[in-house]
Protein backbone atom coordinates (compact mmCIF):
# COMPACT_ATOMS: atom_id res chain seq x y z
CA UNK A 1 0.00 0.00 0.00
CA UNK A 2 1.20 3.60 -0.95
CA UNK A 3 1.51 6.07 1.79
CA UNK A 4 0.97 9.44 1.06
CA UNK A 5 3.42 12.34 0.65
CA UNK A 6 2.94 15.72 1.55
CA UNK A 7 4.94 18.76 1.00
CA UNK A 8 4.39 21.99 2.41
CA UNK A 9 5.52 24.93 0.54
CA UNK A 10 6.14 28.28 1.61
CA UNK A 11 3.96 30.02 -1.52
CA UNK A 12 1.08 28.51 -3.59
CA UNK A 13 1.84 26.40 -6.85
CA UNK A 14 1.30 28.13 -9.61
CA UNK A 15 1.23 25.39 -12.09
CA UNK A 16 2.59 21.63 -12.00
CA UNK A 17 2.57 18.69 -14.06
CA UNK A 18 2.20 14.96 -13.46
CA UNK A 19 5.13 13.04 -14.87
CA UNK A 20 4.83 9.43 -14.23
CA UNK A 21 0.84 9.45 -14.37
CA UNK A 22 -0.46 6.11 -15.72
CA UNK A 23 -2.85 3.84 -14.98
CA UNK A 24 -6.49 2.94 -14.98
CA UNK A 25 -7.64 6.53 -12.95
CA UNK A 26 -5.36 8.70 -14.59
CA UNK A 27 -3.69 8.30 -18.03
CA UNK A 28 -0.97 9.87 -19.56
CA UNK A 29 -1.32 13.19 -20.45
CA UNK A 30 -5.14 14.06 -18.64
CA UNK A 31 -3.44 15.82 -16.16
CA UNK A 32 -1.80 18.38 -17.76
CA UNK A 33 -5.14 18.89 -19.63
CA UNK A 34 -7.18 18.94 -16.25
CA UNK A 35 -4.85 21.54 -15.00
CA UNK A 36 -5.37 23.81 -18.11
CA UNK A 37 -8.71 23.89 -18.06
CA UNK A 38 -9.11 24.14 -14.15
CA UNK A 39 -6.39 27.36 -15.16
CA UNK A 40 -8.64 28.55 -17.83
CA UNK A 41 -11.67 28.09 -15.41
CA UNK A 42 -9.70 30.36 -12.87
CA UNK A 43 -8.81 32.93 -15.37
CA UNK A 44 -11.95 33.23 -16.87
CA UNK A 45 -14.12 33.68 -13.58
CA UNK A 46 -11.12 35.91 -12.37
CA UNK A 47 -12.33 37.66 -15.39
CA UNK A 48 -15.86 37.86 -14.36
CA UNK A 49 -15.34 38.81 -11.19
CA UNK A 50 -13.32 42.12 -12.59
CA UNK A 51 -16.06 42.85 -14.90
CA UNK A 52 -18.29 42.92 -11.21
CA UNK A 53 -16.01 45.17 -9.88
CA UNK A 54 -16.03 47.61 -12.68
CA UNK A 55 -19.57 47.21 -12.89
CA UNK A 56 -20.22 47.77 -8.93
CA UNK A 57 -18.31 50.78 -8.77
CA UNK A 58 -20.12 52.34 -11.61
CA UNK A 59 -23.14 51.48 -9.60
CA UNK A 60 -21.51 53.39 -6.73
CA UNK A 61 -20.40 56.47 -8.70
CA UNK A 62 -23.81 56.54 -10.02
CA UNK A 63 -25.48 56.12 -6.41
CA UNK A 64 -23.04 59.04 -5.43
CA UNK A 65 -24.18 61.24 -8.26
CA UNK A 66 -27.27 61.06 -7.50
CA UNK A 67 -27.17 61.35 -3.88
CA UNK A 68 -25.47 64.74 -4.88
CA UNK A 69 -28.28 65.66 -7.21
CA UNK A 70 -30.69 64.78 -4.84
CA UNK A 71 -29.49 66.48 -1.80
CA UNK A 72 -28.96 70.05 -3.81
CA UNK A 73 -32.53 69.68 -5.18
CA UNK A 74 -33.03 69.13 -0.93
CA UNK A 75 -31.17 72.62 -0.35
CA UNK A 76 -32.64 74.33 -3.57
CA UNK A 77 -35.98 73.43 -2.07
CA UNK A 78 -35.34 74.35 1.61
CA UNK A 79 -34.38 77.89 0.49
CA UNK A 80 -37.63 78.38 -2.00
CA UNK A 81 -39.74 76.92 0.63
CA UNK A 82 -37.79 79.23 3.84
CA UNK A 83 -40.59 81.60 3.41
CA UNK A 84 -43.45 79.25 3.48
CA UNK A 85 -41.82 77.21 6.30
CA UNK A 86 -40.98 80.16 8.64
CA UNK A 87 -44.92 81.30 7.68
CA UNK A 88 -46.12 77.84 8.70
CA UNK A 89 -44.63 78.12 11.63
CA UNK A 90 -45.52 81.25 13.09
CA UNK A 91 -48.74 80.45 12.23
CA UNK A 92 -48.77 77.60 14.52
CA UNK A 93 -47.13 78.82 17.21
CA UNK A 94 -50.04 81.78 16.82
CA UNK A 95 -53.02 78.82 16.82
CA UNK A 96 -51.46 77.42 20.01
CA UNK A 97 -50.76 80.83 22.04
CA UNK A 98 -54.31 81.79 21.05
CA UNK A 99 -55.75 78.84 22.54
CA UNK A 100 -53.60 78.99 25.46
CA UNK A 101 -54.54 82.85 26.33
CA UNK A 102 -58.35 81.71 25.58
CA UNK A 103 -58.05 78.94 28.28
CA UNK A 104 -56.40 81.47 30.78
CA UNK A 105 -52.76 79.81 30.70
CA UNK A 106 -50.51 82.14 30.49
CA UNK A 107 -48.71 84.00 33.77
CA UNK A 108 -49.22 87.33 33.16
CA UNK A 109 -46.71 88.44 35.88
CA UNK A 110 -43.92 87.00 33.83
CA UNK A 111 -45.17 88.90 30.49
CA UNK A 112 -45.05 92.04 32.79
CA UNK A 113 -41.40 90.69 34.50
CA UNK A 114 -40.01 90.62 30.69
CA UNK A 115 -41.95 93.92 29.25
CA UNK A 116 -40.64 95.61 32.33
CA UNK A 117 -36.98 94.57 30.94
CA UNK A 118 -36.56 96.76 28.39
CA UNK A 119 -38.32 99.71 30.68
CA UNK A 120 -35.71 102.90 29.84
CA UNK A 121 -36.19 104.06 33.41
CA UNK A 122 -38.27 102.26 36.58
CA UNK A 123 -39.78 105.54 37.59
CA UNK A 124 -43.40 106.38 37.08
CA UNK A 125 -44.57 103.22 35.44
CA UNK A 126 -48.05 102.75 34.16
CA UNK A 127 -48.81 99.15 33.09
CA UNK A 128 -51.36 99.13 30.59
CA UNK A 129 -53.07 95.80 30.46
CA UNK A 130 -56.61 93.92 29.53
CA UNK A 131 -59.43 94.20 31.84
CA UNK A 132 -59.38 90.92 32.30
CA UNK A 133 -55.55 90.75 33.78
CA UNK A 134 -56.05 93.73 35.69
CA UNK A 135 -58.07 91.71 38.38
CA UNK A 136 -54.97 89.25 38.37
CA UNK A 137 -52.64 91.93 38.49
CA UNK A 138 -54.09 93.49 41.44
CA UNK A 139 -54.21 90.46 43.33
CA UNK A 140 -50.54 89.58 42.59
CA UNK A 141 -49.73 93.24 44.06
CA UNK A 142 -51.45 92.44 46.83
CA UNK A 143 -49.96 89.16 47.43
CA UNK A 144 -46.30 90.28 47.50
CA UNK A 145 -46.82 94.22 48.84
CA UNK A 146 -43.06 94.54 49.37
CA UNK A 147 -42.26 93.60 45.15
CA UNK A 148 -41.68 95.95 42.94
CA UNK A 149 -44.53 94.53 40.81
CA UNK A 150 -46.74 96.32 43.63
CA UNK A 151 -45.30 99.51 43.14
CA UNK A 152 -46.31 99.47 39.63
CA UNK A 153 -49.49 101.34 38.43
CA UNK A 154 -51.75 99.63 36.23
CA UNK A 155 -54.74 100.76 33.91
CA UNK A 156 -57.55 98.81 32.55
CA UNK A 157 -57.62 99.00 29.09
CA UNK A 158 -59.83 97.33 26.00
CA UNK A 159 -57.42 98.23 23.52
CA UNK A 160 -54.92 95.77 24.76
CA UNK A 161 -55.01 92.26 24.08
CA UNK A 162 -55.52 89.32 26.85
CA UNK A 163 -51.13 88.40 27.77
CA UNK A 164 -50.33 91.45 25.99
CA UNK A 165 -49.30 94.61 27.88
CA UNK A 166 -48.29 98.04 27.31
CA UNK A 167 -45.69 100.20 30.19
CA UNK A 168 -45.72 103.94 29.96
CA UNK A 169 -42.43 105.47 31.08
CA UNK A 170 -41.64 109.17 31.37
CA UNK A 171 -38.43 108.15 28.39
CA UNK A 172 -41.10 106.29 26.30
CA UNK A 173 -43.12 103.10 25.90
CA UNK A 174 -42.76 99.64 25.83
CA UNK A 175 -44.92 97.21 24.29
CA UNK A 176 -45.10 93.40 24.76
CA UNK A 177 -48.20 91.99 22.12
CA UNK A 178 -47.80 88.27 20.98
CA UNK A 179 -48.65 89.07 17.79
CA UNK A 180 -45.23 91.69 17.64
CA UNK A 181 -43.69 88.89 19.04
CA UNK A 182 -44.93 85.90 16.62
CA UNK A 183 -43.73 88.71 13.67
CA UNK A 184 -39.95 88.98 14.57
CA UNK A 185 -39.77 85.18 15.53
CA UNK A 186 -41.12 84.93 11.80
CA UNK A 187 -38.43 87.35 10.51
CA UNK A 188 -35.70 85.49 12.18
CA UNK A 189 -36.73 82.28 10.99
CA UNK A 190 -37.12 83.46 7.47
CA UNK A 191 -32.99 84.90 7.82
CA UNK A 192 -31.78 81.89 9.29
CA UNK A 193 -30.03 79.68 6.89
Amino acid sequence: MAETLTIRLPRPVAAYHVADATGPDLPAGKAAINVSRMEAALIQKEQELIQQEKALVQLCQSVDGLAGKLNDLHQQTVAQNRSDVAKLAVEIARKILHWKVGQGDYEIQEIIDEALKQAPTRQKLVVRVNPEDLTRCQQLQEENPNSQFAELEFTADWGIAAADCLIETPKGIVRSFVAEHLGRIGEALERAQ
